[in-house]
């Protein structure tokens, strides 16, 4: 089962980003607070399709529209792969590891 779990200005999102689970998803994150900085974190997404990428988009749309600056982070190796397929990746709001040393 696909979950959000809020923590203060992040998303931690687990289970399944796939066709099966976008409604819930949608719902659950429909109903957290964006605060003004939000952290999308997947690292503990198991499955992923293209629904994924569509989740992310419509989230930074959602964000832009609220003035959130929003980040993806520790992004599965098999969403990167989909990305990049589509030619998308760079599109995608990431935070810079290199500046958490």
């Amino acid at each position: 089962m696909a979950q959000i779990q809020q923590q203060g200005n992040r998303w931690l999102l687990s289970g399944d980003m796939t066709i099966n689970q976008v409604n819930v998803l949608l719902a659950e994150s429909r109903a957290l607070q964006m605060p003004s900085v939000l952290e999308v974190d997947l690292a503990q997404v198991a499955e992923v399709d293209t629904v994924a990428l569509s989740l992310i988009f419509e989230w930074m749309r959602h964000a832009a529209a609220n003035k959130v600056d929003i980040r993806v982070v520790n992004l599965p190796a098999n969403l990167v792969g989909l990305a990049t397929l589509y030619g998308v990746l760079e599109l995608i709001p990431q935070s810079d590891s290199s500046h958490y040393h």
